[in-house]
């Protein structure tokens, strides 16, 4: 004899004390449950939001700054995930520039990974900030690195 009542939603056996509850009842019950809960298992849209879902889908981030000159400064990014390379240049530059009277190279390029980075160029605080240093006397021989020069107005671009 099957249960006298059921569940609401699922309609599970509820067994009163007078039946008898059988083999078949509890097949049906485990089918039930079976079902729903691998319904809702591969339901991905039950489990994060459509905000959620862009945020983790992109997979760039970028940004601007402009140079203050300081010789140590740190890039708030905003960066809604933890980059693996990070790229920052001089917007609307050459990534180089000679000056062959002073024979001197300034360069308005850098990268960062999680692995390794440019030493004027620092991914910090899981890619939330970006350390970027000026080179007041030069990195290489007469070469300058030039990522926060005054005025200059620069471009980050991070990867996930």
């Amino acid at each position: 004899m099957s249960s006298t009542n059921k569940t609401n939603v699922l309609r599970l056996n509820q067994w009163a004390s007078s039946d008898k509850p059988v083999r078949a009842d509890f097949n049906y019950d485990n089918e039930m449950i079976e079902r729903a809960v691998t319904g809702h298992t591969n339901d991905a849209v039950a489990h994060i939001t459509a905000e959620e879902r862009e945020l983790w889908n992109q997979g760039i981030h970028y940004g601007m700054y402009f140079g203050d000159g300081s010789s140590e400064r740190y890039i708030t990014t905003g960066c809604p995930f933890e980059p693996k390379f990070v790229l920052v240049f001089a917007s609307a530059m050459p990534a180089s520039t000679i000056n062959f009277e002073q024979g001197r190279k300034y360069n308005y390029i850098g990268f960062a990974s999680q692995i390794s980075s440019m030493a004027n160029l620092e991914i910090e605080e899981y890619g939330a900030k970006l350390k970027v240093t000026q080179d007041i006397f030069p990195s290489y021989s007469n070469e300058y690195v030039c990522l926060n020069e005054t005025g200059v107005s620069y471009t980050y671009v991070m990867f996930r």
